[in-house]
């Protein structure tokens, strides 16, 4: 088994039944006053979303986000769980055109060439390494449409400021100080554990795969912990 399978394979004992964010419903503040859904919803899916589009997204675990793309076209739900595991079906209504699929990689074969026009990810690529967004990220250019709109939530230790926040991230992994933590970019997996790569090696793999970077914050006031960065095909 490769360093990325078994990336993926440490997902399955977490998130039974989706994160909490879909058992707690939309709220305008949460994780202690540092993330507005609604806000984000408004920045980064409100005015990119209508009945045409295709929609992508990656980790849609409970259906959370998922709630907001049923107006689309059609839509991809790619996760490292199943259905099942999720309960994503109990959440979003089965719908001609939708259609979820458990990955056991991250070569999106599951996707046809040229038919997404809208991508997002939040609270997923925090969890995937420097190699597995480099691969994701290389697999997913062909299946956009050109001009596709796309919005993946990373990890930055620059805007992640949250000392005690960052300490209990740490403990899911073997090391003890930050540095090494955050230098640790690429490693193992461990327990969920986060990935601090941050935007400006995030957005070298988008310049070296061909992408336009529109924005590297778009939820600069809506999250106040990590940023979610705008680019397109």
């Amino acid at each position: 088994m490769n360093k990325l399978e078994k990336e993926l394979k440490s997902f399955q004992p977490f998130w039974k039944g989706g994160t909490n964010r879909p058992k707690i419903g939309w709220s305008r503040m949460t994780r202690g006053g540092t993330v507005d859904e609604i806000m984000i919803y408004e920045d980064c899916i409100k005015e990119f979303v209508s009945s045409d589009s295709n929609v992508l997204e990656i980790g849609c675990g409970g259906g959370f986000w998922t709630q907001k793309f049923l107006c689309a076209k059609t839509f991809v739900g790619l996760d490292a769980l199943s259905a099942e595991h999720n309960k994503f079906w109990d959440r979003v209504p089965k719908k001609d055109g939708f259609e979820y699929f458990q990955v056991s990689d991250f070569k999106c074969n599951e996707l046809k060439d040229d038919s997404i026009d809208y991508l997002f990810s939040y609270d997923v690529f925090c969890h995937i390494s420097y190699s597995g967004a480099r691969e994701y990220l290389k697999n997913l250019y062909p299946k956009l449409k050109k001009g596709a709109q796309c919005f993946i939530m990373i990890a930055d230790k620059n805007k992640y400021t949250d000392v005690n926040g960052l300490k209990r991230l740490m403990a899911r992994t073997s090391h003890t100080n930050l540095q090494e933590f955050f230098d640790d970019y690429d490693g193992d997996p461990a327990n969920g554990r986060w990935y601090f790569y941050g935007s400006e090696r995030f957005c070298s793999l988008l310049d070296e795969y061909g992408y336009k970077i529109i924005n590297k914050d778009s939820t600069k006031i809506s999250d106040k912990l990590s940023p979610t960065i705008h680019f397109e095909k």
